[in-house]
């Protein structure tokens, strides 16, 4: 199942996501510093984790991308048996190419969001832009940049954009084996 493609202008074009069991929107800017993720778990009934997450706010400087792609690493590394096989490989390369397109074409600093439930990562990278993104038609000739969204769509099992109260989020799911 592909995520929805936005191809207007029109930020209402945009399809709000359901709320996080924490009753925060998709996106919402969550009191983390750059240092220091907000990680929690809400506990179910039987005493499992059924949510994790781990939000961080990143500088706007291109040493941030491969910051991100560590701090994925490291958080599905901690969130035991959350990863297996290439999720880890795929979420890092994708969360490299949303933080990308912040520096590059965004405003203000990025923040990643990483939550984990029922076997499915979702990743979101939120900025201060109203602008929404699009998958570029790029031909072969065409130079190398610009085809970022086109990884994350090819290789997510799911991805889309919403608003939020500061700007967007772009986000995207992974299948994991938990």
């Amino acid at each position: 199942m592909r995520g929805p493609r936005d191809s207007t202008d029109d930020m209402a074009a945009l399809i709000p996501l359901r709320r996080r069991p924490d009753g925060a929107m998709p996106g919402e800017r969550l009191s983390a510093s750059a240092d220091d993720a907000a990680d929690t778990a809400d506990t179910a009934e039987d005493g499992v984790p059924d949510v994790r997450r781990a939000s961080w706010v990143l500088p706007t400087a291109p040493s941030s991308t491969s910051r991100a792609r560590r701090l994925v690493r490291a958080t599905l590394r901690d969130w035991a048996g959350s990863a297996d096989g290439e999720t880890p490989e795929v979420a890092e390369l994708l969360v490299s190419e949303l933080i990308a397109n912040v520096l590059r074409h965004g405003r203000g600093e990025p923040v990643l969001t990483l939550l984990l439930q029922d076997g499915v990562l979702r990743c979101e990278v939120e900025d201060e832009a109203r602008v929404p993104v699009r998958i570029r038609d790029t031909s072969p000739d065409e130079e190398e940049s610009g085809r970022g969204l086109l990884i994350v769509e090819s290789l997510s099992r799911s991805w889309g954009v919403c608003p939020t109260s500061r700007g967007k989020a772009v986000w995207f799911e992974l299948a994991v084996r938990c």
